[in-house]
This record gives C-alpha cells, structure tokens and sequence, in this order.
C-alpha cells in the first residue's frame, strides 16, 4: 500500500534540478538525517538526469507502508536510454551500468517493463522512524505544490551549503589526526629514550655482578691462605709436636680449629659460586654405584646431628646402575641438604633416598619432619645469603649459601634441585641429576654444534631490511625485535631500499608507504618487478590510514599490515616470524 506525495515530468535540466530539490525536502520531512538526505537527493538527481535525455521522463514520490515504511522513488524513461537498462524481457531486464551509482545510494531498486520501448524504475530507501501520520503527509504535500516552481537558485545555494559543512568537518578531522600524530610522535621519542636508559642500566648491572664476582674469588683466595695456616698450626699443637698442652689450653685450640674449619667451609662455598657464575667450573667424572655414595655420606654426616633422638636413615638402593658422574660435586649437593634437614627438625628424622628419573635422571630425595617451609618463602630460600627470619631460627647458624650453590651444582650436572613442603609438616628436597654426565655433555656438544653449522648456514635467514625515512621508526622496529636475534639493514629513500634489497637479498622487509619521493607502493611493485627480489616476503609499517582500495592493492604482494600508531612487540614478532617462514619455504 503506498500513497503519493508528489509527482512531475523530466524534460529539461531545471526539472532536474527541481527534482533534486523536492527530493532532499521529502527525505527531510520524513526524518532523514543530513547524510542520507544527501544519498538520497543524489541518487534522484543521478537518475533524473538520465530520464530526462529524452525528454520524456516522469518521476513520482510515494509513501510506502508495506513490506516495511519507505519513501518508494518511482521514474518512468525510455528504454533507449543509453546505460539506463540492459535487456529486453521481463526475465533479462536489469539495472545498466549507469544506475550503478544510484543502485549503491538506495536500500532497494527494481526495473519493470511498461509497454513499447518504455520502463519504469523503482528506487527506495527505508524509513528511520514508522510511517508519518495523515495530517503529517497531506502538509507535505501542500509544501511541495507550493514551491514546484522554485527556482534552481535554491538548490545550488544549499549544496554550496553542505560542501562547505563537509570541508569544515574534513578539515577538524585533519586537525585533530595532526594532532594525534605529533602525540605519538612525542611517545615514540619518549619510548626509545626508556629503552637506551635500559640499556644503560641493564649493562651497568652486568658490570656489577662482574666485579662481584671477581672481588669474591680474589677474596676468598687471598683468605684461604691463611686460614689453612690456621687449622695447620691447630692440628700441630694437638698432635703435641712441640710439646704436651694442659686441659685448658687443648680446649682452646679445639675451638681455634673449629672456627677455622666453619670459615673455610663458607670461603670454599663463595669460591664454588664464583666458579660457577664466571663459568670456569671443571666437572670431573667418574665411576661409582649409589651404595658406595651413601656409605661414604652416612659416616660423614651422622656427627652433624644437632638434636638428639633425630635418626639419619638412608634407603638402600634398588636396582639403580652404576653413575658415571661427579662424586664429589654430587657428595656437597647431599651434604648441604641433610645438614639443612638436620639443622630444622628437632624430633623424627631424616630420610635419604634414591629412584631414577625421567631422561635418563636419578633423583635423590632427602626427607626430614622438621619445621617445614611455607609456601612464599620456598624460592627465596634458593637465593643467595638469604635466611627465612623465625623462632625456628634460634641457635642454628648459617650463611645462607648452603642451597643456592647445591642448586647450582645440580643444573651444573645436568639435573635440578626442587623442594615441597608444609610448614609444620616437614620438607622434602629433590636433587636430580644426569645419570651419565659425559653423555649428556656428548649429546649438548652435538646439539650446540648443529645449531652454529644451523647459524653459520642461516644468515641470510636471520637479515631484515627496514626501508622507512623516520630514524625513530627504524630504532624503535629494532629494539622491539632484539628478542628474534636478527640482522638489521637500513635504508631512508626507496631508491636506497632497492640498492640494498639486491646487494643483501635480505629475509624479509618492513617497508613504510610514506617515503620522499618514491613512495611504498613504487618501491613495493618495484620488488615485485625484479626477478632477484621477487620472492622477499614484505610487512608494511605505516602510519597511514590505508582505504579498503589500498588494501586491496596491498594484501596479494605482502605478508601484512603493520600500523605504527598501534605497534606492539608481540604483533611486530608474530608477523616477523611469519615473513621469516615464508622466506624460508621460498624456491
């Protein structure tokens, strides 16, 4: 059901141009909003103008209730028009090319024959609110019957209207991209001052521990002289070489050499660690079977109980083999664990034990009923010279080293060194180890050196060229990319890009599209030209809005799209690694 709101001919230009204008007035009346009267007057006026070439055009507003409320566009031509119509019949009859424009501006449009070498074209646009009210439609209908004749005077004065809308609106949005872009422009500076501070701080640290660990091995160097002049003169005068020693004076030499003893275990501790952090550490394998192990331990470590009813218990071995390790690295890592477990349980016991592992492992476990360790405070007793504060704390010495240079030890050996506990309910120690040390060490030789044989022959799979005019962008792309380890060419102007691209025939390439002179997509079908370049993968880094064309342009010949205002490292490596796997698989 439908109702007429207006009707005239098409003859000449100015119809058309009264057409335009009783067409932006209805879609105003019926609640349009400034855009789509703009489509809609355009629309009208684009078909108008073509049926009325022939002088023979007529053209009728309606309103229409079903299927859904619409203002319905009806336009009866001539078939001769040209563009206007493809076809003959009702079955072939579609819109020509020249309503192309119209057909993309309106929701619907329908082509119908009527009669001899006649058509009429139906355009229609859904209403943004429900259908108007009668005393609404019949003002409407008033207003237009009194300005059809209105002169085109109007109707330019209204578009010169909407042009100049449309530029101030264009230009607030340049205004405020510029302002966006000077924004950015600022962080980005500010982003690559942080990460050279970094850098500074990052190998200031590495100084630091450097010169720690060079000042503890001098150190503990220079100490150890001394102090094994000590214990030497202690066990002379207990061995009376140079004379009897009253009760007294045997006492006090007793103490001399136990003090002297504790100070060359802890000098022995900070040179094991110094050792293992300069990485000048010398394992020394050898042969020898788990019983023969906790044999020697069990002598030694039973004097070490600290309370008494404490049992110290080793498990007997069952069926393990026969360890091609070093025992006296293997025999420290034990021994700090059970004095630890001896120091912290002041009744039940400790339980040493023995199974294997996954990987070709054994795992040494060390079992006590002591105070146990809670939960936040199990990973910083593996730091070094810390001590969890408590009263289970009272009367027991120590430094702190104990289990930091025991976990140490066991990565040293191939293995690990993990604990569970409770507080109040004990704690159990795991130290896993490579059963056969000199085969692991076969086994990461061969791995290491297929992996420099994989390097040496990969270099050209690890370069990048970055063909971008922004200093800034190009530090900040590689810093964001330290992580893949690459090697990084550079170049400021597309003709430089294409140099370099020949010369280095590098892995992949972040090409910019706002270049001097020669811009990205003069560089990008260059590549493309060149037999030698043909294949390098690209990803685009810009910071311009790129239109759906442009995409369409871009997407078939690169990799992908990189925006500079939204960069983040882990798009930047995603899309990296991509193009280097694609390089990888190129002929």
């Amino acid at each position: 059901m439908s109702s007429s709101l207006f009707q005239a001919e098409l003859r000449t230009g100015q119809d058309v141009v009264n057409t335009r204008q009783r067409g932006r007035h209805i879609a105003q009346a019926l609640g349009f909003d400034g855009q789509d009267q703009v489509r809609i007057a355009t629309a009208i006026s684009e078909v108008a103008r073509l049926a009325a070439s022939h002088s023979n055009g007529h053209i009728e507003f309606l309103l229409e209730e079903v299927p859904v409320p619409s203002l319905l566009v009806r336009v009866r031509a001539s078939a001769l028009n040209e563009g206007l119509v493809m076809g003959r019949t009702p079955d072939t009859l579609r819109p020509g090319p020249a309503l192309a424009p119209a057909q993309r501006l309106m929701d619907r449009m329908a082509l119908r024959p009527d009669g001899e070498g006649q058509f009429v074209l139906e355009m229609a646009q859904n209403l943004p609110r429900t259908t108007p009210a009668p005393q609404a439609v019949l003002a409407l209908r008033a207003e237009l019957e009194r300005q059809r004749r209105s002169s085109a005077t109007d109707e330019l004065q209204k578009q010169n209207a909407d042009l100049l809308r449309i530029l101030e609106e264009l230009q607030a949005r340049k205004a405020e991209v510029d302002r966006l872009n000077r924004e950015l422009e600022e962080t980005n500076r500010g982003v690559v001052a942080l990460y050279a501070e970094l850098e500074e701080k990052a190998e200031a640290l590495r100084r630091a521990s450097d010169m720690k660990t060079r000042f503890i091995s001098n150190v503990s160097h220079e100490l150890r002289t001394p102090i094994s002049s000590v214990l030497n003169l202690s066990r002379l005068m207990l061995d009376r070489i140079d004379g009897p020693l009253n009760m007294e004076q045997e006492k006090q030499v007793l103490f001399i050499r136990k003090s002297g003893e504790a100070l060359q275990e802890l000098i022995d501790d900070l040179l094991d660690l110094a050792k293992i952090e300069s990485g000048r550490v010398e394992v020394l394998p050898t042969r020898f079977s788990v019983a023969e192990l906790f044999g020697a331990l069990r002598g030694m470590l039973r004097p070490l109980r600290v309370h008494e009813g404490v049992s110290l218990l080793f498990e007997e071995p069952q069926g393990l083999p026969e360890l091609h390790t070093d025992e006296r690295k293997l025999s420290q890592i034990l021994r700090n664990l059970v004095s630890n477990a001896l120091k912290f349980t002041p009744r039940g016991e400790v339980r040493v034990s023995v199974a294997s592992g996954p990987n070709d492992t054994v795992v040494f476990s060390v079992r006590d009923t002591g105070v146990g360790i809670a939960p936040e405070d199990q990973e910083r007793i593996f730091e070094e010279f810390v001590q969890v504060e408590g009263p289970h704390q009272q009367g027991v010495k120590g430094t702190g080293l104990g289990l930091p240079l025991s976990r140490r030890l066991a990565e040293l050996l191939g293995g690990s060194l993990t604990v569970d506990s409770q507080p109040g309910q004990g704690s159990t120690f795991h130290a896993a180890v490579s059963r056969d040390y000199t085969q692991r060490q076969k086994t990461t030789g061969e791995e290491e050196g297929s992996s420099q044989t994989l390097e040496r022959d990969s270099t050209h799979a690890r370069t990048v060229l970055i063909i971008d005019d922004d200093e800034v962008a190009r530090y900040l792309l590689q810093r964001l990319l330290v992580e893949a380890s690459l090697q990084f060419h550079e170049a400021a102007t597309g003709p430089e890009g294409l140099r370099l691209a020949n010369e280095v025939r590098p892995a992949a390439i972040l090409l910019d599209m706002s270049l001097p002179g020669m811009d990205g997509f003069e560089v990008l079908e260059a590549l493309r030209r060149e037999p030698a370049t043909r294949q390098i993968p690209v990803i685009i880094h810009t910071s311009r809005s790129l239109t759906e064309q442009e995409r369409g342009r871009l997407l078939p010949h690169v990799v992908g799209i990189l925006s500079k205002s939204g960069l983040t490292r882990e798009v930047a490596l995603e899309l990296i690694q991509r193009a280097l796997s694609s390089s990888g698989r190129q002929p």
